[in-house]
Parts: C-alpha cells; sequence; structure tokens
C-alpha cells in the first residue's frame, strides 16, 4: 500500500494500537517497523504514549473546556475534599490531554526532521533517493548525511568518502554538499565528489550542467569535463578529465586504451582497494587496450599476467607484488 506522507503514517499507527487495520494495513506497519531502528523507536514511542492514554476513563467524553471551569471554581480553600479529589481527577486528565498532544508532537517533529546518514555497505548497490528526488551513490564505506525533510532556502549535505550525485533541479533551493573544508554548490546536474582522509584533499568531476566549486576563499566553475582538486591549503587545480574510470566503482567497469601500464596499476588499485607494487621499473610504460566489466581482481590480474609475462604474490604487508614482464610479451 502507498503512504504518502507523515500524517498517513502516524494515522495508521494509532488505528494499528487500536487494532482496527485491515491486513494490508497490519502488514504494512509491521514492515514499516522493521525497516530501520528509527521507525521501531518511534513506534515505540506512540505506543507509550498511546498506553498512558488509556489510564484516562471516557476521554472523548470529557468536554475540556466545561470542566476546566469547574477545576478553577472547584481549588478554593473552603472546598471539602470530595470536592478536590473530583477536581484533581479532572485536572490530571486534562493534563494527560495536553500530554498526549504535546508527546505525539514532539516525537512526531523530531522523528521527521532529524538529520539522516546514509551509510554505504559492502556488497550492496548504494542507490540512495533524497527528498527532493535527487539520487546518489555512496562508494562502500562513504557516508552522506542531511537533514530529513531538506527544510530551510537551501538541500544542504555532509560527505564523507566518494559519491556520485544526480541532482534534482530547483533554482529556488540550491543543493549543496560540503566536505573536507570545502562546498560544492549546484542548481541541478551530475557530478562525482570523492574526499582524501590523508592528503585532506577533495576531487570533483562534472558530468553534466555547471557547479560552483569552493574551498578556502578560492572558487572555481565547472563545466562537464572539467576536473578540479582541491588541496589541503584551499588552492585550486582545474583541468580537463582524462581518465574514464573516475567512477568506476559505480558502474562497475574498467575501460583502458592505450593507457600506460602505470595508469593501468592506478585505477585498479582504486577499483578494488589493494596496494600494487611493480619491482621492474620498465613495466611502467608499457601500454594496455581492454575492458574489465563486473570481473574479480584475479581474473584481472591473470590477464595481465598474460599480455605481459608477469608473476605475483602477496608480501606480509598484503600487497601485490608484481614481478618480471616484459611489453612484448
Amino acid at each position: 500500500m502507498a503512504i504518502k506522507n507523515e500524517d498517513q503514517i502516524l494515522a495508521i499507527l494509532t488505528r494499528y494500537l487500536e487494532d482496527d487495520v485491515e491486513l494490508e494495513e497490519q502488514k504494512f506497519v509491521k514492515d514499516w517497523i522493521s525497516e530501520s531502528t528509527a521507525n521501531k523507536n518511534y513506534f515505540e514511542e506512540v505506543k507509550s504514549i498511546w498506553k498512558a492514554s488509556e489510564d484516562i476513563a471516557d476521554f472523548d467524553k470529557i468536554d475540556v473546556e466545561e470542566e476546566w471551569g469547574s477545576f478553577k471554581q472547584t481549588i478554593s480553600v473552603q472546598e471539602n475534599s470530595a470536592k478536590n479529589k473530583v477536581s484533581n481527577t479532572v485536572f490530571y486528565r486534562i493534563a494527560a490531554s495536553v500530554a498526549i498532544i504535546i508527546g505525539l508532537g514532539f516525537y512526531f517533529l523530531n522523528y521527521y526532521n532529524a538529520d539522516v546518514t546514509l551509510v554505504a555497505e559492502a556488497g550492496k548497490e548504494n542507490r540512495f533517493e533524497l527528498p527532493d528526488a535527487s539520487v546518489v551513490w555512496l562508494k562502500e564505506g562513504s557516508q552522506l548525511t542531511y537533514d530529513k525533510g531538506f527544510e530551510g532556502e537551501t538541500r544542504k549535505t555532509q560527505l564523507n568518502g566518494e559519491a556520485f550525485f544526480e541532482v534534482t533541479k530547483n533554482p529556488d533551493k540550491p543543493f549543496i554538499v560540503l566536505t573536507n573544508n570545502t562546498e560544492t554548490k549546484v542548481l541541478g546536474t551530475s557530478f562525482n565528489l570523492k574526499t582524501n582522509t590523508e592528503t585532506k584533499e577533495t576531487e570533483i568531476v562534472l558530468v553534466t550542467g555547471k557547479v560552483q566549486f569552493t574551498a578556502g576563499g578560492n572558487q572555481e566553475i565547472l563545466r562537464p569535463g572539467d576536473k578540479v582538486t582541491a588541496k589541503a591549503n584551499g588552492t585550486l587545480a582545474k583541468k580537463t578529465n582524462d581518465n574514464p574510470n573516475f567512477i568506476s566503482w559505480k558502474s562497475k567497469v574498467l575501460k583502458f586504451e592505450d593507457t600506460l601500464l602505470s595508469e593501468v596499476i592506478e585505477d585498479i588499485e582504486q577499483f578494488y582497494n589493494v596496494k600494487l607494487v611493480m619491482e621492474n621499473p620498465q613495466l611502467r610504460h608499457c601500454k594496455l587496450t581492454s575492458v574489465f566489466e563486473n570481473e574479480s581482481l584475479e581474473d584481472v590480474l591473470e590477464t595481465l599476467t598474460v599480455l605481459f609475462d608477469i608473476t605475483h604474490q602477496k608480501d606480509e604487508a598484503n600487497r601485490i607484488i608484481i614481478k618480471g614482464g616484459d611489453c612484448n610479451s
């Protein structure tokens, strides 16, 4: 079943607690609760407040305005204990009703306006749709944090790692990515953005549209095909992107066309998160033309072994040592 907004979710949770739902709705609630810890915690809070309301007898029959007026009239010190007991009962019922409304509103507000952190898990596509219909792919181990409702004048996000964005166009509400003391500001475009935790460098490659990239007071406007690297000190280096494998982590394809083996090795290291060491420096000048699509590291190394007559083995530091080799094999 399709649930379109927060009001509908709260309504169906309420009816679920009253045992007043159809089988399809019952399944929806159970599936929704199991989707995330946040959903489960929110349901438990609603359930807790709902149970408290059950202690109020004939709650729906209470005329709050009438009872409140009655309560004010009965707090005089001249009133007998029986009247005081009645007034206290009314007071607690009114207080409870206010607590329920405030309580549900508090948890509702916090739940639906909290920051959301997306985490890329190993072995998954890690494709996420954001509240504005923008789509982001996160590289394994990366994180993206944003305000759940994209409230305010901008669509602000915080990136840790590497991601590819396809941003829904909205000229009135810029999309902003903050990372490594840099700011990427777009209205609607697609681009790849990655950070290096060791060097503190940030690299952006623009695929479509236009991007404003800022670091340390320096700014560049990118157009399709541009690549800008922000150094740790805020300086920017801009050039044309000449590496077709800059989003191989997303496409799962490594493509080489008359590419120096030194560059091939760098792309393989990035793609498979390994360290390769070539003992023969002459091998770096060999060239490769090949395409690897969804292939294992072993398969790729086997291809290099056949083409360049190399051998390879892991050392104690878990590096892959490449020995021998000939460009003319």
